[in-house]
């Protein structure tokens, strides 16, 4: 492959990382939790190829100093960007998946360096998928749970048995959990939309 292939390679797997960037912003993302990852992954490696391959350019310079700094200026404010952008190209501080049906699909974690453990309800939406959900997992255990098995707080010591979908309708999705053997149907808002923002 010549160099100007290789180029608009480049150009091509940029333009769909961004995208992906992008649609992380407004609670969407490529369908399939390792498909984010993936294009993470390789537009990483492509880019030190192309840096290495083509060192001797200016222009090259600079943008592998634009990075540079860019990764330096996350770091500066508590690495909470930092962090942020660690989970975004990693696994690292997702803790369980589970497929609820061929449609939604479920995540426990943390989806932020400041967060407390949530879960992550996501719906299939042909090659992409929505973020309908966002829930504190303490609020799924304080429902499941009696109150003698509540005392555990380490959530990790506390992980989904099985969960499955028992009724969607526009405005929620109900789910049944079963965590410690112990089951319960609880409902969830999908109140995760592109257009929130502009709603009265």
């Amino acid at each position: 492959m010549n160099n100007k292939n290789i180029v608009i390679a480049y150009l091509a797997l940029t333009f769909i990382f961004l995208f992906g960037v992008i649609l992380s912003f407004n609670h969407y993302s490529f369908a399939g939790y390792y498909t984010d990852k993936i294009i993470n992954w390789l537009w990483l490696a492509m880019t030190g190829f192309i840096i290495i391959r083509f060192w001797k350019k200016k222009v090259i310079k600079i943008y592998f100093g634009v990075l540079i700094s860019g990764i330096v200026l996350s770091i500066l404010p508590m690495m909470i960007p930092f962090f942020g952008i660690l989970l975004y190209f990693s696994t690292v501080g997702c803790d369980q998946q589970i497929s609820l049906d061929d449609t939604y699909r479920m995540e426990r974690g943390r989806p932020g360096a400041l967060y407390n453990p949530m879960i992550m309800i996501y719906k299939k939406e042909g090659l992409f998928e929505k973020q309908t959900s966002r829930i504190l997992y303490t609020d799924i255990t304080k429902n499941v749970l009696p109150p003698s098995l509540q005392k555990i707080t380490d959530e990790k010591k506390l992980p989904i048995q099985d969960a499955k979908v028992v009724n969607v309708n526009q405005d929620s999705i109900g789910i049944e959990y079963r965590i410690m053997d112990k089951k319960k149907v609880i409902y969830h808002k999908n109140k995760l939309n592109w257009f929130d923002d502009f709603k009265d």
